[in-house]
């Protein structure tokens, strides 16, 4: 099997190389023209997110793209460029016909069946207030995912931290689901490797925390 990883030289991204690694995949790492990163194990394409041909030639014969991209504190406050990013990958997945798209997002982008819980409205709220450039990065990263008629599943995230993987999870829509604030980036790129070959998830966008 082949993936696709966008966003793997982050800290979400790591955890996905070593899981790719553990499991034996293929994998195609998408690094940013300016990346020193280096794997012998991985095949790494160079280049802009906005560069169609590239996007093309890393996603070409994947069984799923795995995307952990995300916002940042410095990008410039009319700038989207997450879901600019996005759009150009599903374009991209359209025209090499992959179909699965596994994203990473937060509590921030409301799915329709949500419930209230303030674990997630109020970082949430703040963000809004805040990092107002952020804020509408990740709704038009959701956007794009849900407008696509791709087989996606978006993993939403409160707060992401680097210890050990849990032995449980919570996943399910916020305000139906006990959700904590919190879930390690390891049981993130786990999951997200599950959700491969897991039809359960296809075109939702659950919370998962620990």
């Amino acid at each position: 099997m082949k993936v696709t990883l966008f966003g793997a030289t982050g800290k979400i991204g790591r955890y996905l190389i070593d899981e790719a690694l553990k499991r034996g995949v293929e994998a195609t790492v998408f690094a940013r023209s300016g990346s020193t990163y280096e794997n012998p194990r991985l095949h790494i394409v160079r280049g802009e997110l906005t560069d169609t041909a590239l996007l093309k030639e890393a996603v070409r014969g994947s069984s799923a793209v795995l995307s952990a991209l995300g916002p940042t504190k410095l990008q410039h406050p009319k700038d989207l460029p997450i879901t600019n990013a996005t759009e150009a990958i599903i374009s991209a997945m359209k025209e090499e016909n992959v179909q699965r798209l596994i994203a990473v997002s937060t509590g921030t982008a409301v799915d329709p069946g949500d419930g209230f819980d303030w674990k997630v409205w109020l970082p949430a709220l703040l963000i809004k207030h805040m990092m107002p450039s952020s804020y509408d990065d990740i709704l038009g990263l959701a956007k794009a995912i849900r407008a696509s008629d791709l087989e996606w599943t978006m993993l939403r995230a409160a707060f992401l931290k680097n210890s050990p993987a849990s032995a449980h999870l919570n996943v399910g829509l916020y305000g139906h689901t006990r959700h904590s604030l919190t879930v390690t980036r390891e049981d993130l790129a786990k999951f997200m490797f599950d959700q491969i070959s897991d039809p359960r998830y296809i075109r939702q966008a659950p919370g998962i925390s620990t």
